[in-house]
């Protein structure tokens, strides 16, 4: 990603700095999109004509809404402190600097698709649609970029603590976050199908906060050793 010829020899944490631009700009452009869902929800919610059934609905949906936003924001983090990790002493250079970018990729996409699924769900709350193809489709999207993340994150540290070379200390970082990322991707696949069975069908963004409170708050279960 840097020509070696210009700066000579590189190294993992040559990306830490786009990387935290990165994904500050993901966080930020999630935030973004929230005044225009809460706006639509006023917008949608007047149309019912009863102020008391107005604002009870109002505060329901928001604090849904909020309730998701939080959490996909705190998986994004999540993704972001793991990416960070694993570029400090990087060996294989070359797979982390195709698969950092496949990485970022799918984390760009995470806003536009969740936008969609509140923009979907805030329909369903209203009552104007039951279940429609569009939100399963977008929340689909969503889970599975979470989810493909994790396990990208978990084969990257599965590669690098085989390479020669990395001290005791970072060959236990390493597995610890092989096993975590694999976990949170086994977890991931388990919250969307229950988010989805028509016998437990979850609003996606109880869904996803559901993932975001058993993937980040106790995952302490590993014994966390993320660096900062």
């Amino acid at each position: 990603m840097i020509p070696s010829k210009i700066v000579g020899k590189t190294s993992g944490e040559n990306w830490i700095g786009l990387i935290d631009g990165f994904y500050s700009i993901v966080l930020t452009l999630l935030v973004i999109e929230l005044p225009v869902i809460i706006l639509e929800t006023v917008e949608k919610i007047m149309l019912v004509g009863n102020l008391q059934k107005e604002i009870w609905e109002f505060i329901i949906t928001l604090c849904v809404l909020l309730l998701g936003y939080f959490a996909i924001f705190t998986i994004i983090y999540d993704i972001w402190s793991y990416h960070k990790t694993l570029l400090f002493d990087a060996k294989r250079l070359r797979v982390f600097a195709i698969t950092t970018g496949f990485i970022l990729f799918l984390s760009s996409l995470a806003p536009p698709f969740y936008y969609l699924v509140n923009h979907y769900t805030l329909e369903e709350v209203l009552g104007e649609f039951d279940q429609h193809r569009s939100m399963i489709l977008a929340s689909t999207a969503v889970f599975g970029i979470i989810g493909i993340i994790y396990l990208f994150l978990a084969a990257l540290a599965k590669l690098e603590k085989r390479t020669p070379g990395q001290t005791p200390e970072r060959r236990e970082e390493l597995q610890y976050l092989q096993d975590s990322s694999s976990t949170k991707a086994l977890i991931t696949v388990i919250i969307a199908t229950i988010t989805f069975s028509p016998n437990t069908y979850l609003p996606p963004p109880i869904g996803i906060t559901a993932l975001a409170i058993i993937t980040y708050f106790p995952i302490n279960f590993f014994k966390k050793r993320h660096r900062r």
